[in-house]
């Protein structure tokens, strides 16, 4: 069968064919500078001019059904929209330049304690909408690019060892500012279609670290693990609307989570083709609070907390390792993600319980 190109093939109602067009350009760079024996200072930037633009059309068939070419009625011709000297006033592209900086200093007192302290800044580039210029309450209009939304980051931290190294502790607490934070909103009081802005400022504080154990008075003993304290709040509400409230937390932003692994080791009697042979066990456990899947209202779906077992048993020789695996033990149903957007609920849960076998073979 032949097909012929139409604007709308049967059984097409609505389309999007647009084109989105990126360009960056970039110059960063670092120095570090030694100002005694134990304290450095590390200083970075660098310099963006980034591009984004559109093109192409998002319509429906209404008005538009057996014409001969897209009258673009009852959509957004976008091409026309953003095209440069346009009479609607709006940019042929979402451009923004600057630079951005980090400094860094560390403090070493002893071959076995690091401490630092960082400022550093980010940001994400800006980007075109396709319903900018629709009227709001409160004055508010749809803007047809947004700005970047910036962060600035503030960390202490330490890397440090103990007991004649068989204590390891790292971590570091921070403190992190975001302006003009980038999200999605459907508000049919606005527009009756998604669109995006620079909808909120918000803050993070919290401490990580991680840590590493082998005893002395155990040998082949290692215990270790991770965590995270987070608390996230958006502290301003920038577009007039119900769906991003004060105070509300960030997305995938859990007040706390970590890990936790014991691995013992013992050698065998037995050889094989030469080679001594080390078992292992390992049972290790991941846990994590609850958290929302993003800050929009509408769209936001609770993450549930959740807390995985798994174990490995293995062997391993010079040059090869066989170990038996499992993992959610439990089988726990436990969610890594979530979003609710389009009015349906989406969940990424983890693997339900599994047990296998993995081979390894160095050469």
């Amino acid at each position: 069968m032949k097909f012929e190109s139409k604007p709308f093939p049967a059984g097409v109602i609505f389309r999007n064919d647009v084109k989105r067009t990126d360009k960056q350009l970039g110059i960063f760079g670092e120095a570090t500078f030694d100002i005694t024996d134990q304290f450095a200072l590390t200083v970075g930037a660098r310099w963006y001019d980034i591009e984004v633009d559109l093109e192409g059309s998002a319509n429906s068939s209404f008005f538009n059904l057996y014409q001969d070419s897209d009258l673009q009625l009852a959509g957004t011709n976008i091409s026309a929209q953003f095209a440069p000297n346009n009479s609607l006033g709006a940019p042929d592209k979402a451009a923004t330049d600057g630079f951005i900086y980090k400094v860094t200093g560390n403090w070493t007192p002893t071959d076995d304690l690091l401490f630092f302290a960082t400022y550093s800044e980010g940001f994400r580039p800006g980007l075109l909408n396709r319903p900018g210029g629709a009227a709001g309450p409160n004055g508010f209009t749809v803007p047809y690019a947004l700005d970047t939304d910036d962060v600035e980051n503030y960390e202490l931290g330490w890397k440090t060892e103990f007991f004649d190294n068989s204590l390891r502790l790292n971590g570091s607490a921070f403190f992190v500012k975001i302006d003009n934070l980038q999200t999605t909103i459907f508000d049919p009081s606005i527009t009756n279609l998604f669109f995006s802005d620079n909808a909120a400022n918000a803050e993070i504080k919290g401490v990580e670290g991680e840590f590493t154990w082998a005893p002395a008075s155990v040998d082949g003993l290692t215990v270790a693990g991770a965590f995270s304290f987070l608390d996230t709040e958006v502290t301003e509400v920038l577009t007039p609307t119900d769906d991003v409230l004060l105070g509300s937390e960030l997305a995938f932003a859990p007040a706390y989570q970590g890990n936790l692994r014991a691995r013992y080791e013992w050698d065998l009697e037995r050889r094989i083709a030469g080679s001594s042979l080390t078992a292992h066990v390992m049972p290790q456990i991941v846990f994590s609070d609850s958290s929302v899947s993003d800050i929009i209202e509408i769209n936001k779906a609770e993450i549930d907390s959740s807390m995985t077992l798994g174990a490995t048993l293995g062997v391993t020789a010079d040059k090869w390792t066989a170990e038996l695996f499992g993992s959610n033990l439990t089988n726990e149903y436990a969610e890594l993600a979530n979003n609710f957007v389009f009015d349906r609920e989406r969940v990424t849960p983890v693997r339900p319980r599994t047990v296998g076998v993995r081979v390894s073979f160095t050469y």
